[in-house]
């Protein structure tokens, strides 16, 4: 599949497209984003994003309705201009727009909307069936007092360095504790664990980007009559823990199987991470309509 990339409308291969080398979004990372993946080449949790995107630009003060093109549009147009073959990742930026080089914000605009299509990465079947490393690493999430997790901002310097640190341990995912030393959430990625079949994730407070997966594995485990808490959890917990996976809109949900070298538990993943894979499976098929076999999508 060939990439695509939409500015304010305009629909273009990468080497033609631009913007404003004064757009904030380029100088001060004044701009939100959001990731969404197609599954049989249709989007999935569209609108769950696009709504969270408006959540992010109202935090941040970005006037969303200001934009020059419509979001959601935008996004089925890029698709449409790509060539079918294989599953999209979609990222939607919104910037705050162009404006004079200064931290005051009042006169930049109109606000920037950039589309940028590319074939979804793929997933090893093995990580799927074995779960993959991740290890805890020194960088410290950003606390909600200064750049707060929970707007899904374009300045991921955190994210990052911390993946950075991931690549010298040579696990997948590093995982980010808050200052007072807790679990928060992966540099791409919501953790949750189980313990006593009861399924545990990080709170809000806890520093974190509400995760769109993240919300859609909270219901379907509470739909299954899991027990769930979001709670505050130490290292310690994810090391110990009986389970323990990831999820995020290009991974799904991806077991882990090891933590800072450890195995969890005996290393495989469990009944319950296995259940919950079998039920976001059979929702990804239910919104998107792909009529594949069950799991067909996701291997």
């Amino acid at each position: 599949m060939l990439e695509r990339i939409n500015v304010n409308g305009k629909v273009s291969v990468p080497a033609e497209a631009a913007i404003s080398p004064l757009d904030r979004g380029f100088l001060y990372g004044d701009s939100v984003y959001e990731v969404v993946r197609t599954y049989g080449g249709r989007p999935f949790r569209l609108r769950a994003h696009l709504d969270r995107l408006r959540r992010s630009a109202d935090r941040l003060g970005i006037p969303y309705d200001s934009a020059p093109v419509d979001i959601e549009q935008e996004i089925l147009k890029t698709l449409a201009a790509a060539p079918e073959d294989g599953e999209s990742a979609i990222r939607a930026v919104l910037t705050r727009g162009v404006g004079p080089i200064g931290y005051d914000p009042e006169p930049a605009g109109p606000p920037t909307v950039v589309i940028l299509l590319r074939p979804c990465p793929e997933i090893p079947a093995g990580w799927r069936r074995e779960g993959v490393d991740v290890a805890v690493v020194p960088v410290t999430r950003n606390a909600p007092t200064a750049l707060d997790p929970a707007i899904k901002s374009s300045n991921l310097l955190n994210n990052f360095l911390a993946w950075r640190e991931a690549k010298r341990l040579g696990v997948y995912e590093p995982v980010l504790l808050n200052a007072a030393g807790r679990l928060a959430e992966g540099a791409s990625s919501n953790v949750f664990l189980v313990r006593a079949r009861r399924l545990l994730t990080p709170p809000p407070e806890a520093g974190i980007l509400e995760g769109i997966t993240r919300a859609l594995a909270l219901d379907l485990a509470r739909g299954d009559g899991l027990e769930v808490s979001e709670e505050q959890l130490a290292p310690e917990d994810l090391r110990g823990a009986d389970e323990a996976f990831l999820t995020s809109t290009l991974k799904g949900i991806l077991p882990i199987r090891r933590c800072d070298g450890w195995p969890i538990h005996d290393g495989r993943p469990g009944p319950v991470t296995r259940r919950l894979v079998a039920l976001f499976d059979a929702a990804v098929q239910e919104e998107t309509k792909t009529g594949s076999e069950p799991g067909a999508i996701l291997r």
